[in-house]
């Protein structure tokens, strides 16, 4: 029987244009894909200037040649994490394939991190192994949900949530910072350069994607929403800074961003920490659902053995 093919592209719009039409067709489960690739296309001209990081997509066919698949490597801090779709064991393993072929002749840092659905990153982390002595270990494990209508909190906090503007770019930036870094650290990644906080605060606020929630003129909490990808939003990051939780300020703003996200006729998705039930109740009991679960594998080769010499001395 023919295997599954995996073709790479480099260029994001190539990819869109491949693949698209699987994207539209199951956009909450694709919408990590489809956000970050839509970006890419927007922010990378073909010939133009390219990161210094990985950025490359790889689409998988059936063997019938049918598209039921797309991977991509494009995050910018190390260990540059490769993003594995919902692919049998067997399809999932000539991904790993090719990804470590396109990995050793582009010169790219190893395939040491794969996030996905958790029976084909681990086909495909285990097809990694093949090639290198060492393990894996979980990282993290994330629960995608989807709301469909939204249940306002009740009481409601006091406060109100507008949109940031650049005036709030130094806090924004600030609490960014926070957020990633804690999620980076872990992780166990190198956190980003601060350049890269700052032109994206200033981004997501240019797209309009920061909402802040307000009480007495004191911002007290941040969320985040993606610009729509074949009609669906996703929403983070989430941040309250430790002197503000327990008041109920990101159930209050993520309810608020979700209803307008769902009023203005998009669908709307985030993502969770699958382990922590605070955050997770919180989501149900204003009306997301479950739809799926991602882990996060790391590569650890074995340490290298110094080879046994003899001393003249």
């Amino acid at each position: 029987m023919t295997a599954h093919t995996v073709e790479l592209f480099e260029d994001p719009a190539a990819a869109l244009a491949v693949a698209g039409d699987l994207l539209a067709d199951d956009p909450v489960v694709w919408s990590v894909v489809a956000s970050v690739t839509h970006h890419a296309a927007r922010s990378f001209a073909p010939g133009g200037p390219r990161p210094e990081h990985p950025m490359w997509w790889a689409v998988v066919r059936d063997p019938a040649g049918v598209v039921v698949a797309v991977s991509m490597r494009t995050m910018p801090h190390p260990p540059h994490t490769l993003w594995v779709p919902a692919l049998p064991d067997d399809a999932a393993r000539v991904l790993a394939r090719a990804a470590l072929d396109r990995t050793a002749r582009a010169g790219d840092p190893p395939l040491t991190s794969a996030n996905g659905p958790v029976p084909a990153v681990r086909a495909f982390t285990d097809e990694v192994l093949r090639s290198m002595d060492g393990t894996s270990r979980e990282e993290r494990l994330e629960r995608l949900w989807e709301a469909v209508r939204i249940t306002a909190p009740e009481p409601a906090p006091s406060g109100r949530a507008r949109r940031a503007t650049l005036a709030d770019l130094d806090l924004v930036t600030a609490w960014f910072d926070v957020f990633h870094a804690e999620a980076d650290a872990q992780a166990g990644r190198a956190p980003e350069a601060e350049p890269l906080r700052i032109e994206g605060a200033r981004r997501w606020i240019d797209e309009g994607g920061v909402w802040l929630w307000e009480v007495d003129g004191e911002v007290v909490h941040l969320t985040g929403a993606r610009p729509p990808a074949f009609g669906v939003v996703r929403i983070g990051p989430v941040f309250t800074p430790a002197e503000h939780r327990g008041h109920g300020y990101a159930r209050a703003l993520v309810a608020e961003v979700a209803r307008r996200v769902l009023d203005a006729g998009h669908r709307v998705c985030l993502y969770t920490d699958r382990d922590n039930p605070v955050s997770n109740h919180v989501y149900e009991s204003i009306g997301f659902a479950p739809v799926l679960d991602q882990l996060n594998l790391v590569v650890e080769p074995a340490p290298v053995r110094a080879s046994a010499s003899g001393n003249d001395d």
